[in-house]
C-alpha cells in the first residue's frame, strides 16, 4: 500500500517580517480579555479576489501572508506577517499548527501567478510545503520549503507531533513525513487502499485524538473512509461510508468518537445556482475503534437463518442542514459540545451577480457528545462579511475567531470576534470591532 518516494528540498527562503501596529485604535487587548490563548495564526491569499471563483479575475497583486497576532500583553494588539505562499482555491485546511505551537505547516494548492497574470487560470498548480518556526511569537521564521510529488493540499501532524501527514489530491494519495526539531523528513507515500473507486480525490486527511487511526473525505466519491495507523502505513479500518455530493472539511470531536464532515450538496454551474434552500449538510459518522463484532439484537421480522456483524461498524448517526448556503468551515468546542458552522450564503459571488448576498452567516449547533445529535439553535448574520472560510474556538471554548476573505468593494479583509452564551437562549454576540487584516484573509488557528 505504501512506497518511499523522493523528495525535493528547496533552499530556506530568506523570510519577510513586517511588524504592524493594527490601525484600529478601539481594539485593545483589554477589549478581549477573556479571549484564551498565547496567539492567533491566520494566512491571506493575496493573488485571488472572492468572485474569482465565477468570474475567474485576479486582484492587485498583494504578498501571499501568514500572521501571527500575539493574545498577551497589553495595549494595541500587533500582528507580524510573513511571506508564504498558500491558495484559498481548496477547502479550508491547508493551514496546521504542532501541538505546542512552536510551529505552522502551509500547503501551496496551486502557486504564484505571474505578476502581469489577470485570471485565475493563469495560476499554476503549486507544491510548496512551508514550515514556520513560531517559538517566538514576535519574530515567525520560515525555517524549511519542501516541494512534494504533486499540489498538496490538506495538512496535518501527528499528535505525538514527530509526523506530518498532506493529501495529493489529484493523485488520490496521502503523503507521510517525518517531522523532527522542526524539519520535514523524506516522506512515504501512501494510496488509499480501495477498490473500485470512481474518483479518488481526497480533500480531507485527519488524525485521530490517539493517533492510532485517521479518516480522509474523497470529495468525487461521496465517501468518508477511516484508516488504521501502525507506526508505519495506513490501512483501511472498516468500510467507508456514504455522504452527501462534495463532502470536504471534517473534523474529530475532542474524545475521537465522532467525526463531522460538511458537504456541500449542489453541483454544477456555480454561477446559475439559485440560493433559497439549504445546500450544505452537517453528517456525524460513529467511530468504531474496536475490531471486536458486536451484532445487534434479531429484530422480529429478521427472518434469516443467521446474522453477525462485521468486526468494525462504523455508522453515520446525524445528518442535518448546515444553512443557506456554502458552509465549508466549522469549528468544535473543545469540550465538544458545539459546533459552530461558517456559512458563506452567496457574499463571495460578483457584485453584479443577482443571487449575491451582503452578509455571511454563523450557524449555531448544540452536540451531544453521547449520541452525536446536533440540535440547531438559529443563525446569526454577519452584515458585510465576505467569503468567510476560517474559524477558531479559543481555549475556553465561550469565544469564536472568524475571518472575512475582504471588504465588501474588494478592499482588506478582517478578523472579528464573538461571544457564544449558552443557557436556555444560547447565541453568538458580537465582541469589539473585527480586526483589519489583510485582502485575502481565508484561515485563522489557535496557539494555546
Amino acid at each position: 500500500m505504501s512506497k518511499t518516494g523522493p523528495t525535493t528540498f528547496a533552499g530556506l527562503l530568506a523570510p519577510t517580517i513586517l511588524t504592524l501596529a493594527l490601525a484600529s485604535p478601539s481594539v485593545k487587548a483589554t477589549d478581549l480579555p477573556a479571549f484564551e490563548g498565547r496567539a492567533l495564526v491566520t494566512i491571506a491569499d493575496g493573488a485571488m479576489l472572492a468572485s474569482g471563483y465565477i468570474d475567474g479575475h485576479l486582484g492587485p497583486r498583494r504578498p501571499d501572508l501568514l500572521s501571527v497576532i500575539p493574545l498577551t500583553g497589553a495595549g494595541a494588539l500587533q500582528r507580524r506577517d510573513t511571506a508564504v505562499s498558500n491558495s484559498v482555491a481548496t477547502w479550508p485546511n491547508v493551514l496546521t499548527l504542532t501541538a505546542d505551537g512552536g510551529f505552522a505547516l502551509v500547503t501551496e494548492p496551486f502557486g504564484q501567478p505571474e505578476e502581469d497574470a489577470a485570471e485565475f487560470s493563469e495560476i499554476p498548480r503549486g507544491s510548496r510545503i512551508t514550515v514556520v518556526d513560531l517559538r517566538d511569537l514576535q519574530a515567525p521564521e520560515i525555517v524549511q520549503e519542501v516541494d512534494a510529488e504533486g499540489p498538496p493540499a490538506a495538512i496535518d501532524v501527528h499528535p505525538s507531533g514527530d509526523l506530518v501527514a498532506a493529501t495529493l489530491p489529484f493523485d488520490g494519495r496521502i503523503a507521510l513525513y517525518p517531522f523532527t526539531e522542526g524539519r520535514l523528513g523524506e516522506p512515504s507515500s501512501h494510496d488509499l487502499g480501495l477498490d473500485g473507486l470512481s474518483n479518488s480525490f481526497v480533500p480531507e486527511f485527519k488524525w485521530h485524538p490517539s493517533g492510532d487511526f485517521a479518516a480522509v473525505t474523497l470529495g468525487g466519491a461521496d465517501l468518508v473512509a477511516f484508516y488504521r495507523f501502525d507506526g508505519q502505513a495506513l490501512s483501511p479500518w472498516g468500510d467507508p461510508l456514504r455522504t452527501a455530493p462534495l463532502p470536504g472539511k471534517g473534523a474529530w470531536t475532542p474524545d475521537g468518537r465522532y467525526f463531522v464532515v460538511t458537504t456541500i450538496t449542489v453541483t454544477g454551474d456555480m454561477a446559475q445556482l439559485g440560493y433559497g434552500r439549504n445546500a450544505s449538510l452537517f453528517t456525524v459518522f460513529a467511530f468504531d475503534g474496536d475490531e471486536t463484532p458486536a451484532s445487534p439484537p434479531r429484530r422480529a421480522n429478521d427472518r434469516s437463518t443467521s446474522y453477525e456483524s462485521g468486526p468494525v461498524q462504523h455508522a453515520r448517526v446525524t445528518q442535518v442542514p448546515a444553512g443557506m448556503g456554502y458552509v465549508e468551515n466549522f469549528a468544535i468546542s473543545p469540550d465538544g459540545t458545539w459546533v459552530v458552522g461558517l456559512n458563506m450564503a452567496a457574499s463571495w459571488l460578483p457584485q453584479d451577480h443577482p443571487g449575491r448576498t451582503d452578509y455571511s452567516e454563523l450557524t449555531l449547533f448544540e452536540f451531544d457528545p453521547e449520541t452525536g445529535a446536533m440540535t440547531p439553535h438559529g443563525e446569526t448574520r454577519m452584515n458585510g462579511v465576505v467569503l468567510p472560510q476560517g474559524i477558531t474556538f479559543d481555549a475556553s471554548g465561550q469565544h469564536l475567531a472568524v475571518t472575512a476573505y475582504q471588504g465588501r468593494d474588494g478592499e482588506d479583509g478582517s478578523l472579528a470576534f464573538w461571544r457564544l452564551e449558552r443557557g436556555d437562549r444560547p447565541a453568538l454576540r458580537p465582541i469589539g470591532d473585527p480586526l483589519p487584516m489583510p485582502r485575502g484573509l481565508h484561515l485563522v488557528e489557535l496557539i494555546r
